[in-house]
């Protein structure tokens, strides 16, 4: 075979591999496959003839993990009020605010930084936040690196490869912005910094041992720890991760949504129960939260 042959043997060879590699990466992330293909346990929202409200999420996760952990949310808003949710994905953090602004969604549920950029230039106004397993409304960030690791402080993680989730994100900022510059650590320090869009990718990137090093979420590698990860540093407890809406949003509406999700809280039994298959971020409930709740994210991000 000539090497010409043989050169464009190759190419074809590539390119059919590429071609099915992208018809199956937008198979597994088609957010209108998920939606249409419900299980026996799912609620059928079409059933209902109600009004439909559209709700937002940024980002942070691949579209089928958003799916499945957010849908059953609205689901559980849409047989306990007047309305049916539909959850509306956005492209990056910040898309999700401007699908709010331009009421394209009644609602988002967005990061606690992006929520205070928003505040400061649209007036968005959070009306929820989480509770954790203590029942609070704090979570943290952390740094983590491989469980077989020689990495054990912030001390030793000059020149190595370092994954992050988006410039956006709280986590990313916390490291970058406060952790990096009180322990004197500078991007130039670094063998490699890369941003990825999801955190799941961070937590992939470092149990693979592609990257040495990642910051995501606390929650998010809980079960992980020991096992596959150990993490280096913790932030410090910060408010958790809002549900926003417009300032002329519609006051029923809000007030319904309140209703129905710190209704949850009171019964343990009770709770677990409809939480069932919700995002981790959310089976304990929900309270109230009003902008100086996010005081703390301003400070770290303004020093």
């Amino acid at each position: 075979m000539s090497k010409q042959k043989l050169y464009l043997l190759i190419s074809l060879s590539l390119f059919v591999v590429l071609f099915f590699t992208v018809i199956f990466y937008n198979f597994s992330l088609d957010i209108e496959r998920l939606i249409t293909t419900n299980s026996e346990n799912e609620i059928d929202t079409l059933l209902y003839h109600k009004p439909v409200v559209y709700i937002g999420v940024i980002s942070r996760y691949p579209p089928n993990i958003i799916y499945r952990g957010y849908q059953p949310v609205l689901d559980y808003l849409t047989s306990k009020t007047k309305y049916r949710f539909e959850l509306k994905l956005s492209s990056d953090y910040n898309d999700a605010v401007e699908m709010l602004v331009t009421n394209k969604v009644s609602a988002a549920f967005i990061g606690s930084f992006v929520y205070t950029k928003a505040h400061a230039s649209f007036g968005i106004i959070p009306i929820l936040k989480p509770l954790n397993e203590n029942q609070q409304p704090y979570a943290r960030s952390v740094l983590i690196a491989k469980a077989n690791s020689g990495i054990n402080s912030i001390k030793d993680i000059k020149h190595k490869r370092l994954a992050l989730p988006s410039k956006e994100s709280f986590s990313s900022n916390w490291l970058i912005n406060k952790e990096f510059r009180n322990n004197n650590i500078k991007i130039s320090d670094m063998a490699e910094v890369q941003n990825f869009p999801h955190h799941q990718s961070v937590i992939y990137q470092v149990t693979k041992g592609v990257y040495d090093l990642g910051v995501t979420r606390e929650y998010l590698v809980t079960s992980q720890i020991k096992e596959k990860v150990k993490i280096i540093l913790y932030s410090d407890p910060i408010p958790t991760s809002p549900l926003v809406v417009a300032p002329n949003y519609d006051k029923e509406l809000v007030k319904e949504i309140k209703k129905a999700l710190i209704e949850i809280n009171n019964n343990i039994k009770k709770r677990q129960e409809i939480t069932k298959g919700w995002d981790n971020e959310f089976v304990y409930g929900f309270t109230e939260a009003i902008d100086s709740d996010y005081n703390i994210i301003r400070q770290i991000n303004h020093k």
